[in-house]
Formats: C-alpha cells, structure tokens, sequence
C-alpha cells in the first residue's frame, strides 16, 4: 500500500524576508527607497543593543562622498545603538573606530511615530540628533551632525533597512541617503 505523498506546506513570505544582507548591499539605490516604503516599524522593544552600519548605494559618486563625509566625522562608522527608556522612547548613539580604539558619540533620541517622508505616514523608528548635539561646537561638522534625522524599517529578524537625512538647505535635506544596519551585535554601552 502506497501512502499519498505529504503536500508541500506553504508559507506566505513577505517581500521583505527573502532580502538578505548582501543582496540590500547590492540593490541599486531606487530599489532600495521602494523596498523602505513596504517595511514596517520594528517593534520598539527589540531595537536595543549595538548595531553594525553600513551604507547603501546612494545613487551617485555625489551622494556617496556626502553621506560617507558625514558619518565618517569622528572616525571610521561602524554603527548606531539604541536603549529603550520607555515605552516609545529611547536613545542611542553612533559608534566609530579611531586611533584610540572604539568611540562613542553622536548621540540621539529615538521614538516610534509615522514617517517624515514625503507620501509615507506608515510609522518608523526615529533617530533625531537636533537636541543632543551642539550645534555650535564641532565647526562644519558639528553643525552637520545638528541637522541630522534617520528613520529605521525592519527588513527581517535583525536587519534593518534606515534612510538619513542631513543638510543645511530644504533642498539637501530631501536627499535620502540609505543604509543597512545588522544586529544586535553587542550590548548597549552607557556613555556620559
């Protein structure tokens, strides 16, 4: 007696859980932008620990050489990370390797709330970095580091798709810079 072969069991797979790391690292920057407006916010909760960083295709030699100058500042970025302090607020910073071994700076606030994107109101994870930068110190950079603002979409368990923002004029701050973050990858550090 022969049995009936078991039927396949199929699973629904959003867009988003086949994308790999490396293939985001090699998805040209249109594709990129599209792939954040289907994401969703990760849950607040799970966005704690330190994250590895790396940036994205930004569209042009251009826009590689600005958002590579703007997080480079400190040093060479390695990534951001994030505490939950409540239950839709936080903050984090971003870390560098220097000279001097691993830095800790570029801090931030983070809180969950609908896009600042034009045409998206679908809520991100928001890294605001106006209130705890000096917009004074630091030069060029410190005033850069001012004008910053990072939103964050999950892609899959612990890959995360962020689109930056900075610049001085409307027109530089429309400018979507995106990048990859993977993790948690080591805890989070308190910083003074």
């Amino acid at each position: 007696m022969m049995s009936e072969p078991t039927p396949e069991i199929s699973r629904s797979v959003s867009p988003s859980e086949a994308i790999t790391a490396v293939e985001l690292r090699m998805m040209p920057r249109d594709e990129v932008l599209a792939l954040y407006h289907r994401l969703e916010a990760p849950p607040f909760e799970e966005m704690h620990g330190e994250f590895a960083a790396t940036l994205l295709d930004q569209g042009s030699a251009r826009g590689y050489l600005l958002s590579a100058f703007t997080v480079h500042l400190k040093g060479r970025w390695l990534g951001k990370a994030f505490e939950p302090t409540g239950p839709n607020q936080g903050h984090g910073y971003n870390y560098y390797m220097t000279p001097r071994g691993v830095r800790r700076a570029t801090r931030m606030k983070t809180r969950l709330g609908p896009s600042k994107l034009p045409g998206d109101t679908n809520d991100a994870f928001h890294l605001e970095y106006a209130d705890l930068n000096d917009f004074k110190r630091g030069g060029i950079g410190g005033a850069l580091v001012h004008t910053m603002f990072d939103e964050l979409r999950k892609v899959s368990t612990g890959l995360y798709l962020g689109i930056g923002r900075a610049g001085f004029t409307e027109k530089a701050r429309a400018d979507l810079h995106p990048f990859l973050l993977e993790g948690p990858v080591a805890p989070f550090v308190t910083t003074r």
